[in-house]
């Protein structure tokens, strides 16, 4: 869920109705998709959702893309799931699973390169996980909250988290809900490599423009089968989450209330810089 007091439920969003919730930039062959609702620290709305999905529909179609950088604003990738969507509507995993942005990064032909900086948590953690690869800036911080909110997840979080970090350091995460930093996340194997916050997009146009070395048509091959081989050990565990994601419910009250005693515990752990625990 969220990782930012400001998703708790209002009545307008000047982000969403700006109508600019992904700003899409191409250099050459490497179109960046940021997300755009810094106000909340990029919380997931279904219209971010939605404006996602499009723009990642329009980079896998476009022959001119070889790679795909993902990327938020504000100094924060993104802090999970907005409340003000499920004060709404309440929660129903069915609303959460097929189709939603994450499965589309995860499924994408074209390669994605996630830009970590600030918070990436529970759902904004799934999405970054769908990532082929992470760059880190020293701000990055990750977690998995689900366990703490009360939401099961649905976006693949316990098969890629436990095929980046292992399955008993997954399980650390899951049931403490701690967060861990950036140069935690380096050691774990769970980020690329980890730069200062003000040069992470430039890294990210350096190592995406470096793909134009390659051959594509041998690289689309390498690619797939990498995807066949991660696809190989979490596909099973991908389909088993969802299914059981679609049964969950979760009352929306019960999950803000939840919700701040995690954004707490979070911000504690901010200010100390420790690793999970």
């Amino acid at each position: 869920m969220t990782d930012s007091d400001n998703a708790i439920p209002r009545t307008s969003d000047p982000d969403e109705d700006s109508g600019n919730l992904v700003v899409v930039e191409q250099r050459g062959s490497v179109r960046m998709l940021t997300l755009n609702r810094p106000r909340v620290r990029n919380a997931l709305s279904r219209s971010l959702s939605a404006e996602l999905v499009h723009a990642l529909r329009a980079s896998d179609a476009d022959p001119t893309v070889t790679v795909v950088l993902l990327t938020g604003a504000g100094g924060a990738f993104c802090s999970g799931v907005d409340l003000r969507d499920l004060a709404e509507s309440g929660f129903d995993g069915a609303d959460t699973t097929d189709g939603n942005c994450i499965t589309y990064v995860a499924e994408l032909v074209t390669p994605v390169i996630g830009l970590v900086s600030g918070p990436a948590v529970t759902g904004g953690f799934e999405l970054a996980l769908a990532c082929d690869f992470l760059i880190a800036g020293e701000s990055a911080r990750f977690a998995d909250t689900h366990c703490r909110v009360g939401i099961v997840p649905g976006g693949g979080l316990t098969a890629r988290l436990a095929e980046a970090v292992g399955v008993r350091r997954a399980r650390q995460m899951s049931a403490t809900g701690c967060y861990i930093d950036a140069r935690t996340a380096l050691s774990w194997g769970l980020v690329n490599e980890i730069v200062d916050d003000r040069e992470l997009a430039d890294r990210g146009w350096a190592v995406a423009d470096a793909f134009s070395a390659a051959d594509k048509p041998t690289l689309d091959a390498v690619w797939k089968l990498y995807d066949a081989v991660s696809a190989d050990g979490t596909a099973d565990a991908v389909h088993r989450e969802a299914a059981l994601n679609r049964s969950w419910s979760a009352a929306a009250s019960a999950v803000a209330g939840r919700t701040a005693d995690v954004v707490a515990h979070g911000r504690g752990q901010a200010r100390n810089s420790s690793p999970a625990e």
